[in-house]
């Protein structure tokens, strides 16, 4: 028997396999950007409308094109191809797409494709058999099975349906959801049970994976009412939980449960019980600490607590100069991983070693700026920008020095707007890549650049691509998984960003901005009461941080697009009322005009409009004249956030406040041009 096989370019397609190859390395493709490739090429020089696309691809299922036009958008950048000048698939105005490169037809027999494919990974056939919906050769990802052998690669020779059922038993195996009867039985009677055996222990062991959380430091001599004094503590607290989440096989929660507490509540991380702060974070173990520092001499106190029983596992007391505190943390690194029986690798050493910094006043800056950078207030970003290029005036080998002012760079253009997103762009990059020359180890940049790529460059592929180059080098990084998730909104990738949004909520479980990073995606994904219930869920939890941040807005939104025209009118009132900007103003106008009130709206609107240089984003806008009918108006305030590269243009795709627009033949050449069809 024989199979058929694809040759164009440098590609070689194998579709019974599910197999493509760029000049003989496997390129990983998601389940149905794959379906997508091989339609195209089996139909090779033909013209293919989008209906009859979508029916291949997604048979029996009612899908929007702008999931076909995501797939044309990914393969794009697999096969190196320009939309304008395209050597492999060519758009046809108001048709469809065509394959036109020149296709070589090959058969093959099993036995020399058995030969051939027999280490190269197969794309998956089912919609959950890939981790991200990317489209290039990429670095394997740690997951919590790392470490486990992998099942037996499904062969040639078995049918779609036989390699579909392999490939969910191990899925559900991984994650648990098959019943341990059922698993002894696969060890014992299935080809894959072999490679499954090794986990069945892991699985069901009683005793949980080793996790961590390092709790806030306090600073015991500054007041709590000069919190910009704090910045060592702050410093020790976040560099230890990076420091901690590149040991495999210690999982790190970021303490940030215990940074609000209730009122009335007890206030230092030191008189918490530890047992009732362990169940909140779900973690083995507690670091927490504090630092004292006299003249010149910081005095660092740490303590590693079992957090079942608050017995304390290790402690230790340390006195530096702030040039030794990059080496008083990798001590506390190596005592905390010797204590919790976590192996310690050379790599981490060789990594410690890149971190050295023989200036202490430039660590010193480094600790300020990061302090600064972390609050996001407008006057402390513009001063941490400062703070940093001093570190590296004084150190400029300082790669973490690089990587904060990218960081800088990047949250002043996307959450302030501080500075112009093309500006920002050349700024953000050129730091970030400096910071990877100087060490290639560090993860955080990786994550930035991914974060430029898709909000400023509107790359998701690539972005997506540092993501996980990012994760792959870090995989406790919350923001990488974070920013990953949102990143796969944009794509329309819901079910793939819940799931990295949940990975990155496990990493810290009550960040505000993974709250709405999932919040976001469920309400572009018009789930809009399961978007209010996770805004829910976060004021239950921290009512402080609910009530002083504007996070009511989410309500509004749900609300809005859920037709509940009063409520959200009287949530945008209020925060109007406590924040007189454009913003709120402009979604009270929203509100004014779909609730029946377009007299009040269209006066904010006009009084907006009429500003100078107004503070509210073109999007924004076009809301407001959308709101009230006005379909030329919208589209023109659109077409200028395309021209400023306005980061939300990227989502407006799915934004329900948007719809009405969906057909208009302007807006349909928008979202072509943003996602590069």
């Amino acid at each position: 028997m024989t199979r058929d096989f694809y040759e164009f370019g440098p590609f070689r397609l194998d579709p019974a396999g599910r197999r493509l190859l760029r000049a003989g390395s496997p390129v990983i493709l998601t389940p149905k950007v794959f379906d997508t490739l091989v339609v195209l090429v089996e139909h090779h020089g033909h013209s293919l409308s989008r209906p009859e696309l979508i029916a291949r691809i997604w048979p029996g299922t009612s899908v929007d094109e702008h999931n076909l036009n995501q797939s044309i958008a990914v393969l794009r950048k697999v096969l190196n191809d320009d939309s304008r000048q395209p050597d492999y698939i060519a758009t046809l105005p108001g048709r469809g797409y065509s394959f036109i490169a020149e296709v070589s037809h090959a058969k093959v027999s099993h036995a020399e494709v058995s030969h051939a494919h027999a280490q190269i990974p197969a794309n998956g056939h089912g919609e959950h058999s890939t981790g991200l919906p990317i489209g290039l050769p990429v670095a394997p990802v740690h997951s919590a099975l790392e470490g486990v052998a992998p099942p037996t690669a499904i062969t040639p020779e078995k049918t779609a349906a036989e390699a579909t059922k392999t490939s969910r038993t191990w899925q559900y195996a991984a994650v648990g959801l098959a019943v341990a009867a059922g698993l002894a039985a696969l060890t014992v009677a299935s080809p894959v049970g072999s490679q499954l055996r090794p986990m069945l222990h892991s699985i069901f062991s009683p005793a949980p994976p080793r996790s961590v959380s390092v709790l806030p430091f306090e600073d015991l001599g500054v007041s709590s009412a000069e919190p910009e004094k704090q910045y060592v503590a702050s410093g020790l607290t976040q560099e230890l939980t990076a420091e901690l989440a590149r040991l495999r096989g210690l999982k790190v929660i970021v303490g940030r449960l215990v940074s609000q507490p209730p009122p009335g509540s007890v206030s230092t991380p030191a008189a918490l019980d530890p047992k009732s702060v362990g169940r909140s974070l779900n973690v083995e173990s507690l670091l927490r600490g504090s630092v004292r520092r006299s003249g010149e001499q910081y005095r660092i106190a740490v303590q590693l607590i079992n957090s079942g029983d608050g017995r304390e596992l290790w402690s230790g007391v340390y006195t530096a100069d702030v040039s030794d505190i990059p080496s008083i943390e990798e001590q506390i690194v190596h005592h905390t991983a010797d204590a919790l029986r976590v192996p310690w690798s050379a790599s981490l050493d060789e990594q410690w070693a890149r971190r050295h910094v023989e200036n202490p006043e430039a660590h010193d800056l480094y600790l300020q700026a990061r302090y600064l950078w972390s609050t996001r207030n407008r006057d402390a970003l513009a001063r941490s920008v400062l703070l940093f290029r001093q570190a590296i005036a004084r150190d400029p080998s300082y790669a973490r020095a690089y990587a904060g002012l990218a960081d800088s760079y990047l949250v002043m253009a996307t959450n302030s707007q501080q500075i112009p997103v093309a500006t920002a762009g050349t700024l953000v990059r050129d730091a970030a890549l400096k910071a990877l020359q100087l060490d290639p180890t560090l993860a955080e940049p990786h994550a930035t650049l991914g974060l430029l790529k898709s909000k400023f460059d509107w790359d998701f592929a690539g972005a997506q691509e540092e993501f996980l180059r990012s994760i792959a080098l870090n995989p406790g990084y919350a923001t990488a998984h974070h920013w990953a998730g949102q990143n796969l909104t944009a794509m329309g990738q819901f079910e793939a960003a819940n799931a990295e949004l949940r990975k990155a909520q496990e990493l810290d479980p009550l960040s505000p901005m993974i709250f709405e990073g999932l919040f976001e995606n469920y309400y572009y994904w018009h789930r809009f009461d399961d978007a209010l219930q996770t805004m829910r869920t976060l004021q239950t939890r921290d009512p402080i941080e609910f009530e002083y941040a504007p996070f009511s807005w989410a309500f509004g939104n749900a609300y809005l697009a859920k037709g509940m025209y009063p409520q959200a009118e009287a949530i945008y009132r209020q925060l109007a009322d406590r924040y007189p900007i454009d913003l709120y103003f402009l979604r009270l106008a929203q509100a004014q005009a779909l609730g029946g009130h377009p007299a009040e709206a269209r006066a904010a609107l006009e009084r907006i409009e009429r500003k100078p240089d107004p503070s509210a984003d073109p999007i924004s806008l076009a809301r407001v004249h959308v709101a009230l009918g006005e379909t030329d108006a919208a589209i023109a305030w659109l077409q200028r956030a395309y021209q400023e590269r306005d980061p939300d243009i990227t989502i407006m795709g799915y934004d329900p406040d948007l719809a009405p627009l969906s057909a208009d033949p302007r807006f349909q050449q928008l979202l072509q041009r943003v996602f590069k069809l």
